[in-house]
């Protein structure tokens, strides 16, 4: 049996970093899709991307949520 041990903040603070930098990938992609015809295969093709890129931020965006969750739990609690 392995103990798991509570992660570092810097840990956190760059799996929240992650999290912004698939944000940004996000937004970006959304930006491209405003300059082109809906329902094009241009469109499309960037929903597609769309999709892959959430899946990532979803995947990133849990694995941060896990991570603060394991700091917090990990510090001391006040009296």
């Amino acid at each position: 049996m392995t103990t798991k041990t509570a992660p570092k903040i810097g840990t956190v603070e760059r799996l929240i970093e992650e999290v912004e930098e698939w944000s940004g990938r996000v937004h970006k992609i959304r930006q491209k899709m405003g300059r082109v015809k809906r329902e094009s295969e241009p469109y499309q093709d960037l929903l597609c991307e769309l999709s892959v890129e959430l899946d990532w931020l979803k995947m990133k965006a849990e694995v941060a949520a896990e991570a603060i969750d394991e700091y917090h739990d990990s510090l001391p609690e006040d009296d």
